[in-house]
């Protein structure tokens, strides 16, 4: 008897539970406005439903609907949602998807009160400290992106636990898209009535993702071929990489100062800096103008050397060293290096005017500050040491700027 009981009160929950789960189904993205106890038995069910049957993950609607809850009104529909996230995280794509949706309700419907702000900040941390449950995810890349665009929320200690999360999502396959959004969130905060604090956050960010992944800023000049000029590109990465704020004007400075390079590691270096410092649309745009017309002549030499030979890269770059820049092939690295890291050193300093502050961090000189668009960039007929560079025919250097040019052409393309 009592089993009978026991069984017929099982299937009476069971369909309780199922009527509910579909009512959640059906009502996805407005459970956070229900009555506090519907919303917090809509928690459980959907926790039951997600540990018993992990395909539901792939239902958007049940996604919606917890992150919905995660942003309830109500402080303990919210502190419950938020306990559970740890057991969930062993779902497989669990913290994945909730992240996501949650992150995009957050753009969406930015939390107003003392309370709401207090509860999305407990729910940002609590998903950091699921964060590791999430990189096997084939898409983990996207998330560093969808965290960001909670950037909109105008209050501070949101947006400081938002920043801190998309830091703690960075790979090396999203650290320059993540890069470019902080940078045009810096620009934005800079010429707009915004705290100083939360500009320095937007830094104290771009510098932790140079620091994390270094090399994946600079993929592009990994390839073996183009060793020779790696040691001058650290150069003026290593200025770049804690002066932040130094990019727009040290852009202009380059475009101006290019008629001054007289090797081709510099001349590298310099066109490498303008294209990173290219974050805006428009900065992008106006260096593909500035600097098409200064090396078209050398890659136009060097399209019709790849057609006599067939389309052949380049000669390996210790040939490279001794032919083309005038160094013996058993000179150590360091050796053959040095001058080029000195003239490096004029351009910057004498040429461009900069000056290292006392605290370390550097800055341009005002007499530099002027700005310069892409006509003030003198034509390849008095670029003075430029132009002899270009008659050289360096195939190296030609292969290089096409390979940037073509990374400012994907951008201008996104």
């Amino acid at each position: 008897m009592d089993s009978a009981c026991d069984e017929a009160l099982h299937a009476i929950r069971s369909c309780f539970m199922d009527e509910f789960f579909r009512r959640i189904q059906h009502h996805a993205r407005m459970v956070r406005l229900w009555t506090v106890q519907d919303q917090l038995t809509a928690v459980k069910i959907l926790c039951t439903f997600f540990r018993s049957s992990p395909e539901n993950i792939n239902d958007t609607r049940c996604v919606a609907a917890f992150a919905s809850l995660m942003l309830s009104p109500h402080v303990t529909v919210v502190c419950a949602c938020a306990g559970t996230l740890p057991s969930l995280s062993i779902v497989p794509g669990f913290a994945f998807a909730v992240a996501r949706a949650y992150c995009n309700l957050l753009e969406v419907f930015p939390p107003q009160s003392s309370l709401q702000i207090c509860s999305a900040v407990l729910v940002l941390d609590r998903l950091k400290q699921i964060s590791m449950t999430m990189v096997d995810h084939p898409r983990f890349d996207e998330l560093a992106l969808d965290v960001l665009a909670a950037l909109a929320n105008p209050n501070f200690a949101v947006r400081k636990k938002v920043l801190n999360l998309a830091v703690s999502f960075l790979t090396p396959g999203n650290v320059r898209d993540v890069l470019r959004i902080l940078m045009n969130e810096l620009d934005l905060a800079a010429t707009s009535d915004i705290p100083i604090e939360y500009q320095k956050m937007l830094e104290e960010a771009i510098t932790e993702c140079h620091s994390a992944y270094r090399e994946s800023i600079m993929q592009i000049i990994l390839d073996p071929k183009y060793l020779v000029f790696i040691d001058c590109i650290r150069y003026i990465k290593d200025i770049m990489d804690y002066n932040t704020l130094l990019g727009p004007q040290l852009l202009k400075c380059l475009l101006r100062a290019l008629r001054h390079v007289r090797s081709s590691p510099v001349c590298a270096a310099a066109v490498w800096a303008i294209s990173v410092c290219s974050d805006s649309l428009l900065e992008t745009r106006g260096a593909m103008v500035a600097i098409l017309p200064l090396f078209k002549d050398l890659m136009d030499r060097r399209d019709i050397e790849k057609l006599i030979i067939g389309g052949g890269e380049v000669e390996h770059e210790c040939m490279l060293a001794s032919y083309c820049y005038g160094v013996k092939e058993r000179d150590a690295q360091e050796q053959h290096l040095q001058p080029w890291l000195m003239e490096m050193e004029e351009l910057l300093f004498v040429h461009i005017g900069l000056t290292r502050q006392a605290d370390g961090s550097y800055a341009i000189a005002s007499s530099s500050k002027s700005s310069a668009s892409s006509e003030d960039v003198p034509s390849l007929d008095h670029t003075d040491n430029l132009a002899f560079l270009m008659q050289s025919g360096d195939a190296l250097l030609a292969d290089f700027v096409e390979d940037m040019l073509s990374k400012l052409v994907d951008e201008d393309e996104e």
